[in-house]
């Protein structure tokens, strides 16, 4: 017994190590703090400077838009639906060149919105819708599920597959560990619906119309049905787009009407129309399909033919 004395005592303190700000992350809601608010001036701070390492390791994976015009609509838009949300949290906006329809929240008010999304809205205030819906993450706090051992600095780590893999790649990143990820699954599907749900409320707040979130599911719907469906299954980290959709159009009806704002419509045509361009040219570059188009056969260049020597 003397023995496994000092064993369990070590026990006991690397379980207390791995668990407790798991215990502690999962407490700030009870007590009842501003939306965006995770905890104390520490655990802010530990966030943020996981968010910014997280960013920085995305950019180092992607393809950072270097069009300043489009980085200061899309964190003006940004802003200003933070603003309309009530979110106490500073919040940073940020686009990288990616065809793939995604985005991303990070611990500390970071968000990273694929240029795809942009690509594939009809309007300002269906990109809005999207950006709405990251920004009710942070305002719920749900980065502080991510971690799987309590530590917060694990998730720079999942940076990679999240941004390449997108969102059902936090699950593969996970391990082996099939309980515990349909565990996680399950949360997921459960905070993306409640994102969702706020989302629509935070575009009535900013006077556009909630039935565009609705609207961008069915456009990406079509997107992923075209590209032979979507994944799905007791493992997806989401719930199925069509289901996504069919949920906000029973929550909507039951919104209060938005005070319509004027939006810059021309704006955001201009800016989706650099990235469209963008796209066409990646398109056949690679040969592939982006969102909304076709991929048109590769130009090849061919050399003459030779005249015949006599």
């Amino acid at each position: 017994m003397d023995v496994l004395r000092p064993l369990s005592r070590r026990l006991i303190g690397l379980c207390l190590v791995m668990f407790l700000p798991v215990m502690i992350f999962g407490a700030t809601r009870e007590r009842s703090l501003p939306d965006g608010v995770c905890g104390g001036p520490q655990t802010m701070l530990e966030a943020s400077q996981t968010g910014s390492a997280m960013v920085q390791q995305a950019f180092a994976r992607g393809m950072p838009w270097r069009d300043k015009t489009l980085n200061e609509y899309v964190n003006r838009l940004g802003q200003n639906l933070a603003r309309s949300s009530g979110s106490q949290q500073a919040f940073s906006f940020y686009v990288l060149y990616n065809p793939a329809v995604n985005a991303q929240a990070f611990p500390g008010g970071y968000i990273v919105i694929n240029s795809g999304v942009i690509s594939l809205a009809e309007s300002e205030a269906e990109l809005a819708s999207v950006l709405s819906h990251e920004i009710a993450h942070e305002n719920s706090c749900d980065w502080r599920a991510a971690p799987r051992k309590g530590n917060l600095f694990e998730l720079i780590f999942l940076v990679p597959t999240v941004v390449l893999g997108g969102p059902a790649g936090i699950v593969i990143a996970s391990g082996g560990d099939w309980a515990a990820t349909l565990a996680r699954a399950r949360n997921g599907r459960s905070g993306e619906q409640r994102a969702d749900r706020l989302a629509a409320e935070y575009l009535v707040r900013a006077g556009y119309d909630p039935r565009a979130a609705a609207q961008f599911f069915r456009r990406l719907q079509a997107e992923q049905e075209r590209d032979g469906g979507e994944p799905g299954g007791l493992l997806a980290t989401h719930p199925r787009t069509i289901d996504r959709r069919k949920n906000l159009e029973k929550i909507i009806p039951n919104l209060p009407p938005p005070d319509f704002a004027q939006h810059d419509e021309a704006e955001f045509i201009r800016m989706r129309r650099a990235i469209r361009e963008y796209d066409d040219m990646y398109s056949r570059l690679v040969g592939v399909r982006v969102p909304g188009n076709d991929a048109p056969s590769p130009e090849l260049s061919r050399r003459p033919p030779s005249r015949a020597t006599p």
